[in-house]
């Protein structure tokens, strides 16, 4: 893949464009870009477009970390849409992957995909100590 173009997932003019670029994957945003008390109104905005994509283009969702107490609430909106990927932000180390893996296996089960057809998306580099871990 070149190249991901980040969308935030309570806009969907700004999906719309999105979509027409020559993008090979869109991220849409449920953490960073979304203000706290649109969290909600987002998921189900992001779930909506994940059901008119281009299917050109991948879909990946970051969800908002692990540590938040709101990613499964994330992953419970979107995974009936069949995202491509998940993208983990914040990840401090393998203990938070592989906590969004069994995650995945449960989500990926409840919406009738393969195990392990989602995949992880880690950034890494967001946290000192996770920098310190690649080392």
């Amino acid at each position: 893949m070149r190249s991901f173009l980040f969308v935030p997932g309570d806009s969907v003019r700004k999906f719309e464009s999105a979509k027409k670029t020559a993008a090979d994957a869109l991220i849409l945003d449920l953490e960073d870009s979304i203000a706290p008390d649109q969290k909600v109104v987002a998921r189900g905005i992001t779930r909506e477009m994940l059901g008119s994509r281009n299917p050109d283009q991948k879909m990946y969702i970051r969800v908002n970390a692990l540590d938040t107490g709101m990613t499964l609430a994330d992953l419970a909106a979107v995974m009936p849409g069949r995202p491509d990927g998940i993208v983990l932000p914040k990840c401090a180390g393998a203990a938070d992957v592989n906590h969004l893996a069994l995650y995945l296996e449960a989500f990926e089960a409840a919406s009738n995909l393969a195990q392990g057809s989602t995949r992880i998306v880690v950034v890494a580099t967001e946290t000192a100590r996770a920098v310190l871990k690649l080392l």
